[in-house]
């Protein structure tokens, strides 16, 4: 492999100590194996790495939850304790002016510019890739590979935020034409169909990229490769399973072009096992620029809403074993009253509670404070908040057989199972994985274990409510009533780990249902379908945002929701829950 400088990109400002530790470690010549000092292994490393791809980001956590009106609040994933106090929900149903909906956490941390700045480093690797010969040029591609696959997964993210954006000439600045520099809006249907065949040559070549890959590139892959440890299979499986994400998506306007690529996807390698992996520092969920630190910082934003709490808690407000769903204790707080209860949506309702004195802790510092003062439940401290070794997610089983599940019910293509037994599969493997999530946390371990860290229960408990759920699922009366109980499940699942992927489902199926929003006797069913451009695309970029200018609200649809959906407001009538 060719030796070059060592190559470092420092952002100008907000560098951390654990993201100075990375560049020590991954661009230290003595540090990686084989003394090699090429450029490439690093830049992969560094995209792969940096915040807003797969790990999330701090402030942008922050300001999603801070509110109460950015995307997590409307999803009604989770959010404060609200009552009249909170006077700025009174413009909730406002999606005109946009005083309801906040979509500054996107607009504000820069979502839409910083993704093709973060994604500078395919360009750069390109660039090295296109100067190399033999053997140094094999070396590379595997890089390249995997680093065009970031750029799929993040390109589709931007997609389901704001429908068109710059995709076919972008992230090629450097190339001297003018058309890349100011890149044209794309049509969003067109850049979802290239993504969804680029990432099956992907699925496709990536082996033998790995293959060809000397033994000293191969060695040091494995040191570059922080997620999964220079196992190629797991790369495969991501961007298959990734593909598999976006053709369901796609499905729901284009069956026909969906239907027969699922097929294929599904003799492709998926993932078999959660996908996820720790970072290369100790986390301090108190300080830094892990998304843990904006999640501890707004505990007072982290009451677990109804629409979640009462799908998980059947019988009376106290947990029992065998008739609630055996991930309550391990996603949530009891409260005070040693029970669980979820916040409503019905401010009307809710407020003389709160005034009445149930009110609580705000902070997640201090477990016997909250135990001893919170009247509604929070998300689990050591599960959440306090959890150090809280690992960065990119798939999961119990995502993918609630794909499954969708694709067998919908016939969109032959899965070996039936949809009903996807969703117990689906429970089970989620009760797997929020298990093991909490037992990696050391939070207040021997204060409170019993709260924090609950026992899971046997492998028959845990299969016996997977066949509750598969029941209820299967006598559903029609698509509607199956697509609700997918949707809960996937709610319970991704929760506070993934709200934009919520989100992004939300919009598309219309599921679950959410609480109606009731303030002073009004009632309230907003639906943010989007987030807006970034300001600076007007002036920036005028002429090509002016074709676009038309979708730059919060009301306009990304492509992906089907034409019969569009006029659909997922609500229930009333609060009595199914």
């Amino acid at each position: 492999m060719k030796k070059l400088l060592l190559y470092i990109i420092i952002a100008a400002t907000g560098i951390s100590a654990c993201k100075k530790d990375l560049e020590d470690r991954y661009y230290n010549q003595d540090q990686l194996r084989g003394g090699t000092s090429d450029i490439v292994p690093g830049l992969f490393t560094q995209l792969i790495t940096t915040n807003k791809i797969f790990v999330q980001d701090y402030g942008e956590w922050f300001y999603l939850l801070s509110g109460g009106t950015s995307i997590t609040g409307y999803e009604q994933v989770t959010n404060r304790y609200i009552s009249y106090r909170y006077d700025w929900f009174s413009t909730y149903n406002d999606l005109t002016s946009g005083n309801g909906f906040d979509d500054y956490p996107i607009t504000s941390q820069a979502y839409f510019e910083s993704s093709y700045t973060r994604l500078k480093n395919w360009e750069t690797i390109k660039g090295e890739l296109d100067k190399r010969s033999g053997q140094d040029k094999q070396d590379a591609e595997l890089y390249f590979k995997l680093a065009t696959l970031v750029k799929l997964y993040q390109s589709a993210k931007l997609v389901d935020l704001f429908n068109s954006i710059p995709y076919f000439n972008a992230f090629e600045g450097g190339s001297g034409s003018t058309d890349h520099y100011f890149p044209a809006y794309d049509n969003p249907k067109e850049i979802y169909t290239s993504i969804i065949a680029d990432l099956g040559e992907l699925v496709n070549t990536l082996g033998a990229a790995y293959d060809q890959t000397s033994e000293l590139g191969k060695s040091t892959f494995r040191t570059q490769d922080v997620a999964f440890k220079g196992d190629i299979n797991k790369w495969i499986a991501f961007a298959n399973a990734t593909r598999l994400k976006l053709l369901v998506r796609i499905s729901g306007v284009d069956e026909a072009y969906a239907k027969p690529l699922i097929t294929e996807t599904l003799t492709k390698p998926l993932p078999t096992q959660d996908l996820t992996w720790q970072l290369w520092y100790k986390i301090d969920p108190t300080g830094g620029g892990f998304w843990l630190r904006g999640l501890y910082e707004t505990t007072y934003a982290a009451f677990i809403p109804n629409i979640i709490m009462k799908r998980m808690n059947y019988g009376d407000l106290t947990y029992n074993e065998g008739i609630d769903d055996p991930r309550l204790p391990v996603l949530a707080l009891p409260t005070k009253y040693n029970d669980y209860r979820g916040i409503s949506y019905n401010i009307d309702a809710q407020t003389p509670i709160y005034d009445g004195g149930d009110t609580y802790y705000p902070y997640a510092d201090d477990i016997t404070s909250s135990l001893g003062q919170n009247a509604k439940s929070m998300y689990n401290h050591a599960t959440f908040q306090q959890n150090a070794n809280m690992p960065v997610y990119m798939f999961s089983l119990a995502e993918l057989d609630l794909l499954l599940a969708e694709i067998a019910q919908k016939g969109l293509a032959a899965t070996g199972k039936t949809a009903g037994e996807h969703i117990k599969d689906a429970v089970v493997h989620s009760v797997d994985f929020w298990y093991m999530i909490n037992q990696l946390s050391v939070y207040e371990r021997g204060t409170a274990d019993s709260v924090l860290y609950p026992a899971k229960p046997a492998a028959n408990v845990i299969s016996a409510w997977g066949d509750k759920i598969s029941a209820k699922f299967n006598t559903a009366a029609d698509l509607d009533g199956k697509m609700e109980i997918l949707m809960q499940q996937k709610y319970i699942h991704l929760n506070l780990l993934h709200p934009y992927e919520l989100w992004a489902e939300l919009r598309r199926t219309r599921h679950p249902k959410l609480e109606p929003f009731t303030w002073r006797g009004s009632v309230w069913k907003p639906m943010p379908e989007r987030v807006r451009y970034p300001t600076a695309e007007q002036s920036a970029n005028p002429d090509n945002f002016q074709k676009v200018a038309d979708q730059n609200n919060l009301t306009t649809p990304i492509f992906w929701v089907p034409t019969a959906l569009r006029s659909v407001v997922p609500y229930w009538n009333d609060y009595n829950y199914e």
